[in-house]
């Protein structure tokens, strides 16, 4: 059984195209902010306030590993940097409170199943 939600539009993006950016990004450059809780995409754009040890640090949002986008006090959970990629801020301008239904994972159909 495939899933057939609308898809969010940083899917395919990986921890080396999240860590490439964020490694790389500068004071003052959009950082965006993406929330999964509770079946609800949300993109929260902000900006980069600094960085450090392998952290970048987020305005109103906190801190998270340049390596991977995790948040550093919740790494397990539903708050993760994404690139701001066209496609990105267009569906977070688009979607400002966010929206239910989008999965952030693409469906693996596994053999024989």
């Amino acid at each position: 059984m495939e899933d057939s939600r609308p898809v969010s539009p940083c899917i395919d993006q990986t921890e080396k195209d999240i860590e490439t950016y964020y490694r790389h990004a500068e004071i003052g450059q959009t950082a965006v902010v993406r929330h999964t809780q509770g079946h609800m995409l949300q993109y929260v754009i902000s900006e980069i306030e600094g960085g450090n040890r392998g952290r970048v640090y987020v305005r109103n949002a906190g801190a998270f590993y340049m390596k991977h986008g995790k948040n550093c006090f919740h790494p397990k959970g539903q708050t993760t940097l994404v690139v701001p990629t066209d496609d990105v801020l267009a569906w977070a301008k688009e979607h400002p409170q966010g929206e239910f239904g989008y999965s952030v994972y693409r469906s693996t159909r596994l053999v024989g199943r």
